[in-house]
């Protein structure tokens, strides 16, 4: 069976280059002992920098999403 691998998007605030953004998520990353398997990023239209990671777990990435993003919940 092949590696999984779960993508989450994080978007840094406006005016924060990708530099910023890493530092950001690099001290959560460290306390948490987790390594993306794989990182990409964009520039949006608007000036935001976008973030995508990959987790080599689903555990992994809903943890970092928790931390990080809006996540959708039904009321």
């Amino acid at each position: 069976m092949g590696m999984e691998e779960h993508h989450v998007f994080f978007t840094a605030g406006t005016a924060t280059s990708l530099r910023e953004a890493m530092q950001q998520l690099e001290p959560w990353l460290d306390r948490n002992d987790i390594r993306p398997i794989g990182l990409t990023h964009t520039i949006t239209p608007s000036g935001q920098v976008e973030v995508q990671l990959t987790f080599g777990t689903r555990q992994e990435a809903s943890l970092f999403e928790h931390a990080f993003c809006d996540v959708d919940s039904v009321a």
